[in-house]
């Protein structure tokens, strides 16, 4: 790999054309693959100990897919693009894309007409992703980055389904003291679904079978970049501000729990016994708190990259922030260094990522008392444990809500032109009183190991 970024992927971010791919007349047809295992060594949980009465033998779970015995799902993925010329300054490409973690479904992640009038201009329209990341045109593209999968402490901030959104952008790209500066704004929408968890232990009356897949919309969502530098050394900035409406469906359990927060909130005058020392309710913050309308959401990030000779080194800070309850304001980072020895790239990855409110999200105890108690919410525990599957970790909302830290060490082999292996050792530290990435507290620190076999055409 003799750039972070190879020239030949270019024709996969911007839907370029490009010698090296399959060209049959105006017609191109680009394609990626990864196959990635990972494992971890996390414990299995002793009863009691993640707040769920009966519960026993408890496996935590990272980041979705990861846990003891090795699975596939989590980073193996296969992607095809195509592109048709339309005329010298028009084409058309669209890129369908399947994962093992959605059971191999294919989805058309790009679609999109490009418009060139010159070489400092370019217009597209139609389904495109966003840049919240340095890597985000090609996230899903494992042979574009050393790593088998980039940090999750700052790539889990966002989803890359969230990424994936109807709309238009306009690239302006000039020469600048003999550096590229390239500036991007996108205006558009995005509509994905999320899956939330069962069988929790909720109230009386309330069916803990149907946490169903519920739809998130993100409307008005303005995103701008500028990224400035060569192959040696560069820098990017980028800004994404929406409004985010996550809806429960009637009769799911997510609505029924607001319904129990919302009958709590409004004043409750003497003489009724039980808020007897709380007159004032719950409090209106806690109306509908499952739940986000048109709430404004933001998120930043600056990052760099530098590949000179043998030296490599890439880095980003971000920051997101939201209106709404559900979802936490959280900061990562990392930094990567590596050096190339032949085809080899030794690398190693500090990471982190940290919750800038609500270090530990919890319900008061005079609401915990309410959810417990047998003649109102009649749950066997508080709503803390209802609410920490539930807003608290990457896989069921917020993509990564967790403070932790981590120090991972990785190899590349790049033994073709197009092939490479990677394998990974990541040790994660979450925070105390924090699950990190997990979706239920370890306990401990945790190893996970990886190998992935990536591939592009």
């Amino acid at each position: 790999m003799k750039k972070i970024v190879p020239a030949s992927l270019v024709c996969l971010t911007f839907g370029s054309f490009s010698a090296s791919a399959a060209n049959i007349g105006d017609f191109q047809i680009n394609g990626f693959l990864s196959v990635a295992a990972a494992w971890d060594n996390v414990k299995y949980l002793p009863p009691g100990s993640s707040g769920i009465p009966g519960i026993i033998g408890i496996e935590p779970v990272y980041n979705t897919n990861i846990r003891k015995r090795p699975s596939f799902d989590h980073d193996s993925n296969v992607g095809v693009q195509f592109s048709k010329l339309l005329r010298e300054d028009i084409s058309i490409t669209t890129q369908f894309l399947a994962k093992a973690e959605n059971e191999w479904d294919v989805e058309a992640v790009w679609a999109f007409l490009k418009w060139e009038p010159s070489d400092q201009w370019q217009f597209r329209a139609g389904r495109v992703r966003t840049d919240p990341y340095m890597l985000s045109d090609y996230v899903d593209v494992g042979y574009a980055y050393p790593w088998v999968r980039p940090p999750e402490e700052v790539y889990s901030q966002i989803p890359s389904e969230f990424s994936n959104s109807t709309g238009v952008d306009a690239r302006f790209r000039i020469m600048m003291f003999n550096r590229d500066l390239t500036l991007t704004a996108f205006y558009g929408a995005a509509t994905t679904h999320l899956t939330f968890p069962t069988g929790l232990p909720l109230p009386i009356g309330i069916d803990n079978t149907i946490f169903d897949e519920i739809r998130l919309r993100l409307r008005d969502l303005w995103s701008f970049n500028i990224k400035f530098g060569d192959e040696v050394f560069s820098v990017r900035a980028g800004y994404e501000t929406t409004r985010v409406t996550l809806d429960p469906n009637a009769g799911t359990a997510m609505e029924q729990l607001n319904a129990f927060l919302n009958a709590m909130a409004p004043p409750h005058p003497f003489p009724d016994p039980l808020f007897f020392f709380n007159p004032d309710g719950i409090g209106l913050d806690y109306v509908n708190y499952f739940s986000a309308y048109n709430s404004r959401a933001s998120f930043m990030g600056v990052g760099y990259q530098f590949d000179w000779k043998n030296v490599v080194s890439m880095g980003e800070l971000v920051k997101r922030k939201a209106a709404t309850p559900i979802i936490a304001n959280a900061i990562g980072w990392y930094v990567m260094g590596g050096y190339r020895v032949k085809q080899f790239l030794p690398h190693i990855t500090f990471a982190r990522e940290k919750l800038e409110d609500n270090k530990v999200r919890r319900f008061n105890g005079f609401i915990n008392s309410l959810f417990t108690n047998p003649f109102i919410g009649g749950s066997s525990v508080p709503l803390d444990t209802i609410a920490q599957p539930l807003i608290n970790t990457s896989p069921n909302f917020d993509g990564g809500a967790g403070s932790q830290s981590s120090l991972t060490l990785g190899i590349r082999w790049d033994i073709y032109d197009g092939v490479a292996i990677k394998g990974e050792f990541k040790h994660v530290h979450p925070d105390f009183l924090s699950p990190g990435l997990f979706d239920v507290n370890p306990m401990k620190t945790v190893n996970i190991y990886s190998v992935a076999l990536d591939a592009v055409m």
